[in-house]
């Protein structure tokens, strides 16, 4: 397997700096914001890792360290043809170490919250969870900026000892929870959500876990129907801010199939967060 292979370790020297700035710069082209003169600035601060395959550079996630014991992770680029095999997943499970071995005790970073192969890797194989919203960001490197920048603020425990009491609590929420909202697809057969049907930001949401429908590809739901894609951000954020606020946290994404996928919420008094 082609996995097995992959050699993940932390980035020092010049050479390999070099290494990441070549890969950054392919993997993001006319959105390419070069890191350079962040890392000279900052290098004693910064957690960089890199993962190798025929000591070829294909991926690296970036980390920028704080005083208040949280790495936040702001970066992580792999090359195309590598994206599908688990390498982000080697990336952020090494940094979590060497946080670990600095005396963190939790990483943070933000994404795109419709992006769902990303949430599946952060909430559903790493256990992170989602905690806040923040909209109208400046786009982070590779985003597009069409329509609103919003993103989820993601956590993650570097002590991760209570895992199979999660699991098993997350297991059985799923199959008691809510949908919040329905959702549909188009006559072309893009997904549409229909909160208008169900969700009221005005009431007070006392289940345990509710599950809300993003789409399963966001990207191409922006470029065949860009109106859709900004109907997703401004309804998918109203119920984002609505069940923050009243105490729920995000602690994993289902595949449902080709055109929806569903964040799970969970009260946060269950996990004792």
């Amino acid at each position: 397997m082609m996995l097995e292979s992959v050699i993940v370790k932390q980035l020092k020297t010049s050479e390999e700096l070099e290494m990441v700035f070549a890969l950054e710069q392919e993997i993001w082209q006319d959105t390419y914001t070069p890191m350079q003169q962040m890392l000279k600035e900052d290098a004693d601060k910064t957690l960089l890792v890199g993962a190798y395959l025929e000591d070829k550079l294909i991926g690296f996630s970036y980390g920028d360290r704080t005083t208040e014991g949280i790495l936040f992770s702001h970066l992580l680029g792999i090359k195309r043809e590598y994206r599908e095999i688990g390498v982000g997943e080697l990336l952020k499970l090494k940094q979590k170490e060497l946080a670990d071995d600095l005396g963190y005790t939790k990483c943070q970073w933000m994404f795109e919250p419709l992006e769902a192969r990303a949430a599946y890797l952060y909430f559903t194989k790493l256990r992170a969870y989602g905690t806040g919203y923040t909209e109208n960001q400046k786009p982070e490197m590779g985003e597009t900026s069409a329509i609103p920048t919003d993103h989820l603020v993601v956590e993650w425990n570097i002590t991760d000892e209570d895992y199979l009491r999660w699991d098993a609590k997350i297991d059985e929420l799923k199959e008691e929870a809510t949908e919040i909202a329905p959702s549909s697809l188009t006559i072309v057969g893009l997904p549409v959500l229909d909160i208008e049907q169900q969700f009221d930001r005005d009431i007070s949401y006392l289940k345990d876990a509710y599950t809300l429908a993003i789409p399963s590809n966001f990207i191409k739901v922006k470029i065949e129907s860009p109106s859709l894609a900004e109907d997703w951000r401004y309804k998918t954020r109203t119920v984002f801010q609505t069940l923050f606020a009243q105490g729920y946290m995000i602690v994993c994404l289902t595949q449902t199939n080709e055109h929806i996928s569903h964040y799970l919420f969970v009260k946060r008094a269950l996990f004792a967060m």
